[in-house]
């Protein structure tokens, strides 16, 4: 009965973090999107609104916001698509267990000299 109760625990946490797993896939995902669309606008900006004979705010002001849009969303969406698709791998760290009377002898040494 108790081994019932430690998989039905182990089951619960795994099926929680599957849940915040697809949560966290399902953000990025929007925030890939939002960031395709932001660089869209750029460079309507920049090719379209910045073409214009007499554009609003005038021409070199466009082209710098148009290239500045760009410039960020693309930052933001190649750190997006890193994070998601190429997670950092996690070393498996070794655990080492000094023996006490190994401790003691280097300690009675440094302390002599």
């Amino acid at each position: 009965m108790v081994d019932k109760f430690k998989t039905k625990a182990r089951s619960q946490s795994q099926s929680s973090i599957e849940r915040t797993r697809k949560a966290r896939k399902k953000r990025n995902n929007i925030a890939i999107l939002v960031s395709v669309l932001g660089f869209l606008v750029g460079y309507y900006i920049l090719n379209y609104v910045a073409a214009m004979e007499k554009p609003p705010l005038g021409a070199t002001f466009n082209i710098v916001l148009g290239c500045t849009i760009m410039a960020v969303t693309t930052m933001v969406l190649i750190f997006l698509v890193k994070k998601q698709y190429f997670p950092k791998k996690r070393k498996r760290t070794k655990h080492v267990f000094l023996d006490e009377t190994d401790y003691r002898k280097s300690r009675e040494i440094e302390t002599e000299g």
